[in-house]
């Protein structure tokens, strides 16, 4: 089915979102994407979350095809503004239906604080490789360190990503930062048709945005916001993820109540690539319950 796509403002940012499955029955589904990906990225779902509800891939403040306010101040990038906004476009999606938030890394952190802030909002909330503390380990760790040493740090930091940006094959290679499994995840035989969707809205990243994000995030704590969340949770992680903790997701599952905790085996940041079949039955069985 061809998906749709939805332009959305909320003040002066302009976001957007993309129905993956348009016209279908049940509660709808809002897919947020991780650091420098795109709506795009999310167009390739199991049919355990399809069959929810009408999927929306919902984009982060900032990342392509939206765009940050002209002239927005690094301090203005914080948890509350992500969360508003985010929460803000939702409701302009689905109205006041509550939703399925399902995030994978920082979009995993979005999740949690949209869940949190607007509990109305959230049915039910999934964090794939997510957080509540910003500050990563890892290649990503290195990038913030970078940008916020000063020029020079951002200037590499630039020439690193326009670099991985110069052809697909160079991305794929570059994509090798985030996994356990570099086997498994470069055999996954959806990685051809993810790369496809997603290296085109790669390109058009605007890097100063991004360097907002990679700025801030390292001090962006939403810890204690997740006792707020009432929604059934489910954390989700790689037990060998490089970017982000495995720590974080067990924080997560201990701060919220009832919440569940998923540690896949051998697998790092991307376990839907690295371990699809048990990625794939852990959420089927889960949206189920």
């Amino acid at each position: 089915m061809t998906s749709v796509h939805i332009p959305l403002t909320v003040d002066d940012y302009q976001l957007a979102a993309v129905c993956l499955n348009p016209g279908a029955p049940g509660e709808p589904v809002i897919l947020l994407h991780g650091i420098t990906s795109s709506i795009y990225a999310w167009a390739l779902q199991p049919p355990c979350v399809l069959a929810q509800g009408p999927c929306y891939s919902l984009s982060l403040p900032g990342h392509f095809p939206a765009t940050f306010p002209a002239g927005l101040q690094p301090e203005a990038l914080t948890a509350e503004m992500i969360a508003r906004v985010l929460s803000a476009a939702i409701r302009e999606l689905v109205d006041d239906r509550p939703v399925t938030l399902i995030g994978h890394s920082t979009g995993g952190f979005a999740a949690l604080a949209v869940a949190a802030s607007t509990p109305a909002l959230a049915r039910r909330v999934i964090s794939v490789s997510g957080f509540a503390q910003g500050c990563w380990t890892g290649a990503l760790g290195l990038y913030q360190k970078l940008v916020r040493s000063g020029a020079p740090g951002r200037a590499v930091y630039k020439a690193l990503y326009k670099l991985s940006g110069l052809s697909p094959v160079l991305l794929k290679s570059a994509m090798r930062i985030y996994v356990a499994d570099a086997r498994a995840f470069y055999a996954y035989p959806d990685l051809p048709d993810m790369l496809c969707r997603a290296y085109p809205a790669f390109k058009q990243l605007d890097l100063n945005a991004m360097i907002h994000y990679f700025a801030r995030m390292p001090e962006i704590d939403i810890s204690d916001w997740l006792p707020r969340i009432t929604a059934p949770l489910l954390a989700l992680t790689g037990d060998r993820d490089p970017t982000v903790p495995p720590a974080q997701a067990q924080q997560i599952a201990d701060l919220v109540e009832g919440a569940e905790l998923a540690v896949i085996a051998e697998a790092g940041h991307l376990p839907f690539a690295e371990r699809a079949t048990e990625y794939n039955a852990i959420l089927a069985q889960w949206l189920a319950r």
